[in-house]
């Protein structure tokens, strides 16, 4: 049986070669959301998946660049009215200025708000803001939230599983004792993978979307299932969001 793969968060745009990275994918049947931390860079994304139908573009505003970008924020919101995925979008508070978080919040809240209007799958960045996060999406968004790279408490993690939300392993969270205990507690329906390349890394190199085997191979083993079996029921969620637009 052919393995079919999704990683759900790449940031495509920012290898030195992009049109190899996707190659590379779809020789090894990975489907990608390449995502964005700008809205003036999503035009290079969208053109390059126009020639890749397993590449989706997403259209986003890293938290961490609100301060340098967040004047884009009405050229994102033109995007959202038209885009089918979105993201790098969130919170990020390893800042401890007061300002800049409320400056994420009013984005976020921005954002979250036009994506209400559809159905949207949302990749979400919540580093050391879950409750925020939570509290701005709330339990009746309409479209399919993705906490990525998530790494909060046990009960935030139940609070992101009773608003419906899915979470994305990526090649790091799975070589941490703490990230395998994380993924151990997520409903296996809820489970989708990601390389959050280049910025994590696997093997000390960059991650990519070819990865993902290797996410799936660390996931079989904390379900004690057949990697097979691990790689249909991850694929399997990820069609289920599609299908649930």
């Amino acid at each position: 049986m052919t393995m079919r793969f999704v990683d759900t968060h790449c940031h495509v745009d920012l290898y030195p070669s992009p049109e190899t990275v996707v190659h590379t994918a779809a020789a090894n049947g990975v489907e990608v959301i390449a995502v964005t931390n700008a809205p003036h860079v999503f035009h290079f994304t969208r053109e390059l998946a126009r020639h890749h139908p397993h590449l989706y573009p997403a259209v986003g505003l890293h938290p961490e660049l609100v301060a340098d970008y967040g004047h884009l924020l009405a050229e994102l919101l033109k995007h959202l009215d038209q885009a089918r995925f979105i993201g790098e979008v969130g919170l990020d508070y390893v800042t401890t200025d007061d300002r800049l978080r409320q400056r994420q919040r009013s984005v976020f809240e921005s954002v979250i708000e036009r994506c209400a209007r559809s159905d949207s799958v949302v990749s979400i960045h919540s580093r050391r803001a879950v409750a925020d996060v939570l509290a701005i999406v709330g339990d009746s968004f309409p479209g399919s939230c993705i906490l990525h790279w998530f790494s909060g408490s046990p009960s935030q993690l139940r609070r992101a599983l009773d608003a419906g939300f899915h979470f994305s392993v990526n090649p790091t969270m799975v070589i941490s004792e703490r990230g395998r205990s994380l993924v151990a507690q997520i409903p296996r329906e809820r489970v989708l993978t990601e390389s959050d390349g280049p910025f994590a890394k696997f093997n000390g190199r960059p991650a990519t979307p070819a990865d993902m085997l290797s996410v799936v191979k660390a996931i079989a083993n904390i379900w004690k299932v057949p990697v097979e079996q691990a790689a249909g029921e991850i694929y399997g969620n990820f069609t289920g969001l599609l299908a649930n637009r």
